[in-house]
């Protein structure tokens, strides 16, 4: 098999998110630009957009799920997880808002067993129905 990657859904609150914190930083600039000390503001703003960069958007430009030959591995910001295919013991798919390396609500849950432990991870790939399909086809 080659490799095939598959990127990352937005979801509608990842965006509604980023578009709330983009607006109060935008909003509290304008407020108080014509306050005393600008470079101290400027300084902060410029630290604001630099924490927004990699909070949000490194997040939507990074996040990938790469089935490989014999793994699947999962790339979101600086998250990084390799899961071997003969570790995976289910999939399946779910809502959910919870903390995974996932930018939708609309997840794929894999449930897998790594050094004795079982653990879930979910992830939001775009054609959620199809990577379900490919990564059974070589699961089984």
């Amino acid at each position: 098999m080659d490799k095939k990657v598959y990127r990352s859904s937005i979801g509608l609150m990842y965006s509604l998110v980023a578009i709330l914190i983009a607006a109060i930083i935008v909003g509290s600039f304008l407020y108080i630009r014509g306050d005393g000390n600008m470079i101290a503001i400027s300084v902060a703003y410029v630290i604001a957009a630099i924490a927004y960069y990699f909070a949000i958007v490194y997040p939507v430009i990074n996040t990938k799920y790469i089935l490989e030959k014999d793994r699947l591995e999962i790339r979101c910001g600086i998250y990084k997880n390799e899961i071997s295919f003969q570790q995976i013991l289910d999939v399946y798919k779910k809502d959910s808002l919870g903390r995974h390396p996932a930018l939708s609500e609309k997840m794929v849950f894999i449930k897998y067993r790594d050094c004795g432990v079982t653990n879930i991870v979910g992830i939001s790939p775009k054609n959620r129905d199809e990577f379900i399909h490919e990564l059974q086809k070589v699961i089984k």
